[in-house]
């Protein structure tokens, strides 16, 4: 009697997971953006946030193993942030740019500008009083910015714009491009009276000058500044892969001595309990039916959230877990998938299903790979057209297949896990070849044009 009170109640709190009549003729196996199971986890974030604005400055580092579920984490407190009035800017470090400072800090600024630009009516005058308020203090100082940001060049749209010193040693242009994006971050939170949160994801590959600008922003835009702002940093870190030399450990270790507090959070993985909730929402039934086939998944993943999400999909393909026209539900085959192998690790899993897709498939993966975790279509058209191949249909099939997501003009990784596990599903000495045969051949067709 219990369980049809609770399967009620959830009808009645969910309408649009369990009272949703399924077309279980095209039904598919989707996971979205929904966060499960770390609700304490966000309850602390905004609890930091808040102190941020008042007590002084704050920030929160969230570290897990990969596939925990740490970047869907921050950009459900991202929704938080966006709703509340306040601005979220975005970055992500990529392995093989570690040698590029500021890449992800620029990145977020960048695409933010992008935002402001496209704003239209609303935003442009806002965008002209950035521009002023950069142009009064900055002067011919912005054009380094817009080296980073190409964006704010046309926020700026200035001729002024024209000097930079080319004498200027290494060490000092970091400065001062720490000093110029703190004046570019103050003059957004003022000119729009809000909050400011910077999110730089995969913090385990950041570069010294990124962490150092971090620190000047807390530093800088702070409550304890001598401006009325709010600066808010939240991270995310790879669980087991900082030394005392990473540049995230120096900025723990001063912000220590500055006394800027600072929150750890440490994602566990999932429990069973939290498991049959994504499975049940995800097949919308009730999870007293999906009680028995989340314990499997539960016992073959180890509640790693990635690994669940790719393996119910792979279930999906093997028709293990498929649509029922006739129930007009999802079923599945427990004592096969109860029997069926897996491979210890997510990474494993991942590598496997890779191999079992067509090889120019698996061609085109590994050459995106040897860019980083995205790529713009217009590099892979002109890398097709330098060496006469077609990378952009088996890229297509890699999108349609999950392991990869097409968003606006650029391919991006699903997850930097699946990145990971192609690139290294190639031998060193062949990941050596194909960059320098990338970049002879992208090289080679820039001197002919």
């Amino acid at each position: 009697m219990s369980e049809v009170r609770d399967d009620l109640q959830l009808m009645l709190d969910k309408p649009a997971i369990y009272l949703y009549d399924q077309d279980m003729g095209r039904a598919e196996i989707q996971f979205g953006d929904r966060m499960f199971g770390r609700n304490a986890e966000l309850s602390t974030i905004k609890d930091a946030y808040r102190r941020s604005a008042s007590d002084g400055s704050e920030f929160v580092i969230i570290s897990a193993a990969s596939g925990y579920g740490k970047s869907l984490l921050a950009h459900e407190f991202g929704k938080h942030v966006l709703a509340g009035g306040g601005i979220f800017l975005s970055g992500k470090f990529d392995q093989l740019q570690q040698g590029k400072p500021f890449s992800a800090l620029a990145f977020a600024l960048d695409v933010y500008c992008g935002i402001l630009l496209q704003g239209g009516a609303p935003s442009s005058s806002k965008v002209a009083e950035i521009a002023s308020k950069l142009r009064s203090s900055l002067g011919n100082e912005a054009y380094h910015l817009t080296k980073l940001i190409p964006n704010l060049a046309s926020i700026l749209e200035g001729p002024e714009i024209l000097a930079i010193n080319l004498n200027e040693d290494c060490g000092n242009a970091q400065k001062r491009l720490q000093y110029l994006l703190c004046q570019l971050l103050q003059a957004i939170s003022s000119t729009f009276s809000a909050p400011v949160t910077l999110f730089l994801d995969d913090l385990q590959w950041a570069d010294q000058a990124s962490m150092e600008a971090v620190l000047q922003l807390l530093i800088n835009l702070g409550p304890s500044s001598q401006e009325d702002k709010c600066f808010f940093f939240l991270g995310c870190c790879r669980e087991g892969e900082l030394d005392k030399e990473h540049p995230l450990w120096k900025l723990l270790c001063k912000a220590d001595t500055l006394s800027i507090e600072f929150t750890n959070i440490k994602l566990d993985m999932m429990d069973e309990q939290t498991i049959n909730t994504m499975v049940s929402e995800t097949l919308c039934l009730s999870p007293r039916i999906t009680r028995s086939l989340s314990s499997i998944i539960n016992h073959k993943t180890n509640g790693s959230p990635l690994f669940v999400s790719r393996l119910m999909i792979s279930l999906g393909k093997e028709g293990l877990l498929r649509p029922s026209l006739s129930r007009r539900r999802w079923e599945w085959d427990k004592d096969k998938i109860e029997c069926r192998e897996m491979p210890d690790d997510v990474a494993m899993f991942l590598k496997k299903s890779i191999r079992e897709l067509p090889e120019a498939v698996q061609l085109s993966l590994c050459t995106m790979s040897c860019f980083g975790a995205s790529v713009d279509v217009t590099l892979i058209h002109t890398l097709e057209r330098a060496m006469r191949k077609t990378f952009t249909g088996g890229l297509d099939i890699a999108v349609a297949k999950g392991l990869l997501d097409k968003i606006g003009a650029q391919y991006r990784f699903s997850h930097d896990r699946i990145q990971e596990a192609t690139y290294n599903m190639m031998r060193d000495q062949h990941r050596r070849l194909l960059h320098f045969t990338y970049g002879l051949s992208l090289a080679s067709l820039s001197v002919e044009e």
